[in-house]
């Protein structure tokens, strides 16, 4: 299933095959694929789209600062003019599924010819040459790559407050984080300026901020879309999206060749996860000690329930996945994520990444090498717990958010590490398992808590809470439909922040 051997251009012909024709059945007004429609029929332009979409970042930038790069009017011109100069010609029915869809790409992906800074001082005015591979699938795919949307240095943190771009403000409460640290596409996708946005997920970075900013994430797995590769990052971050619905999110994995055909007709239809071969193994149980906020316990119980009552197999357990014995073997190595990045001078790099990487710089070889063969062994382990079939259901976050500066307040990097598990303790499982997952918006801001004090574990929740499910990769299309089942069940599309520009 690797990304090269899948088809690189999908032609709107295919939209009349069944499974399509379903799946348009989900489309809503301002959706991905209604915009997608529109434009196949002529009745809105590629300009005019292009247009209206800029102006809406625009407006929700200066509230959000969700985007580190806006493409200027000669730019954006250009980014057209290559989007749609290959299929011009052609008949509808033959453009790809994009054609026309402007799109925003997270800033730590390399985009020809538009500043990427990977949120570091030290690539503050980087152009790169060449698109990374999946941006020339986007473009291949018909989209036209406007702007760059905010996240942390180097993708290491799971918020979004960069020294450079600045903090990213979540629409739904600016008092707290977009999570990260595909913080900016989140935030910018939930405050209405495009219906989807790509991001990149190297250890929960894509649901993090979708729980916190109340939208709907997946994380494909291994072999899906192309890797940018970087050799000190082993098989680096899956590229992914968010989006306001799962029908959207679909049609856009779909688009770039993530899912063929037969998988989308098993994700739209009536039981794409039989009781007889599957089960739904709900645990609040995180695989690192620390507290779990009741707000977000209890939207993992409701989806739970949801899914009993539609018939599927649902089973309460505690996984054997504690990793509380490598979590310092994870911050060491992640420290060491500058390096990738050609190892710029520390005085360049956030405070915070410059201590990671000063505490790495006084470990021993011998010492690092341990921890990689610990970590090595415990993604061995990880990798058995799913079974074949299985989905295990957990909170995607431990907390609803964290205020700004919380993950970062600590002076020593371990502790700061420490943070940032505790406030995401589910996500990374996935990643070091090598599953797919996805995030639903599933728990309503305003959700009653168990304490009266605000940003306190127990208070009620200012911003969504997401449910995460994850699963083997070879079963995304089953976990796609579980996702449509339960946003049918209790859709979220309806619910807008105060920071709303759509």
């Amino acid at each position: 299933m690797s990304g090269p051997e899948r088809p690189v251009t999908i032609p709107a012909r295919v939209l009349g095959e069944r499974a399509m024709r379903r799946l348009a059945e989900n489309a809503t007004p301002g959706s991905l694929q209604e915009t997608a429609r529109l434009l196949r029929a002529g009745e809105l332009s590629p300009r005019q789209v292009l247009d209206d979409c800029h102006r809406r970042a625009t407006r929700a930038n200066a509230a959000l600062n969700c985007y580190v790069t806006i493409g200027a009017e000669q730019a954006l011109e250009q980014a057209l003019e290559q989007s749609l100069s290959r299929f011009r010609t052609s008949a509808p029915d033959e453009r790809p599924l994009l054609w026309g869809i402007p799109t925003s790409v997270k800033d730590l992906t390399p985009t020809a010819g538009m500043r990427t800074t990977f949120a570091s001082r030290a690539f503050a005015e980087h152009v790169p040459p060449h698109d990374a591979p999946v941006v020339g699938r986007m473009k291949a795919a018909g989209a036209a790559v406007f702007a760059k949307t905010s996240t942390s240095e180097f993708g290491i943190l799971p918020v979004t407050e960069p020294e450079l771009n600045g903090v990213c403000r979540n629409p739904w409460d600016h008092t707290l984080s977009a999570g990260g640290s595909s913080g900016g596409a989140a935030a910018s996708v939930a405050a209405g300026v495009t219906a989807v946005a790509h991001g990149s997920d190297g250890a929960g970075s894509l649901r993090i901020p979708a729980s916190c900013c109340g939208v709907f994430a997946v994380m494909p797995g291994p072999g899906r879309l192309p890797v940018t590769p970087r050799p000190a990052l082993g098989a680096g971050a899956q590229d992914g999206v968010v989006s306001r619905t799962v029908a959207d999110a679909i049609y856009w994995l779909t688009a770039l060749g993530a899912l063929d055909l037969d998988e989308v007709a098993l994700a739209v239809s009536e039981d794409p996860w039989p009781a007889d071969d599957h089960r739904i193994v709900l645990t609040n149980v995180p695989p690192v000690d620390c507290e779990v906020d009741p707000v977000c316990t209890a939207a993992a119980v409701a989806a739970a329930n949801l899914l009993a009552g539609a018939g599927c197999r649902v089973e309460e357990a505690a996984p054997d996945w504690s990793a509380d014995a490598v979590l310092d073997d994870l911050m060491l190595v992640r420290s060491t994520v500058p390096v990738a990045y050609g190892d710029p001078r520390p005085e360049m790099l956030d405070a915070t990444t410059r201590a990671g990487l000063e505490l790495a710089g006084r470990t021993s070889a011998l010492d690092l090498h341990r921890a990689i063969a610990r970590l090595g062994a415990y993604t061995q382990r990880a990798s058995r717990v799913l079974a074949e079939g299985d989905v295990l259901l957990t909170p995607t976050v431990a907390r609803p958010s964290v205020p700004h500066g919380w993950v970062t307040a600590p002076a020593h990097p371990a502790d700061v590490f420490r943070r940032a598990a505790h406030f995401a303790p589910f996500a990374a499982f996935a990643n070091l398992a090598g599953l797919c997952a996805v995030s639903l918006p599933l728990g309503a801001p305003g959700a009653p808590g168990a304490s009266g004090v605000p940003g306190a574990l127990g208070a009620a929740a200012s911003v969504p809470v997401g449910v995460q499910l994850m699963a083997r990769p070879r079963d995304l299309a089953g976990l796609l439909g579980l996702a449509l089942r339960l946003e049918r069940l209790a859709p979220w599309a309806d619910r807008v922040p105060p920071v709303w520009v759509g």
